[in-house]
């Protein structure tokens, strides 16, 4: 986990988000949104497999959506966040979006 855990700081670190192209935006935004999990399951302490558990899906699941090669459907999203103890809309409260926009959508 160490290793995309770099990855996805990395993507979070880019200043010049403004200046990104539209997938490079929507790459960033989604490593928010998944550190936001990651970051609220060490918290809680809890392990891929323990959420699985909790969500009644295989450990691998969680190892893809937490290094970003899979896309989640809003479904799992909520079911994650439940797993969690919280909610989707806490997860997502904490997603900065700096220079986003709705351009193009």
């Amino acid at each position: 986990m160490k290793k995309d855990k770099t990855k996805i700081e990395k993507i979070l670190k880019n200043e010049y988000l403004i200046d990104m192209d539209k997938h490079s935006k929507e790459l960033w935004l989604r490593a928010k949104i998944v550190m936001q999990f990651v970051t609220l399951r060490e918290i809680r302490k809890l392990s891929q497999n323990d959420v699985a558990i909790k969500m009644n899906v295989l450990r691998q699941q969680i190892t893809r959506f937490e290094n970003m090669t899979n896309s989640p459907t809003i479904s799992f999203l909520v079911r994650y966040a439940t797993a969690l103890n919280t909610t989707i809309d806490v997860i997502l409260n904490g997603v900065e979006l700096k220079g986003a926009s709705n351009e193009g959508y």
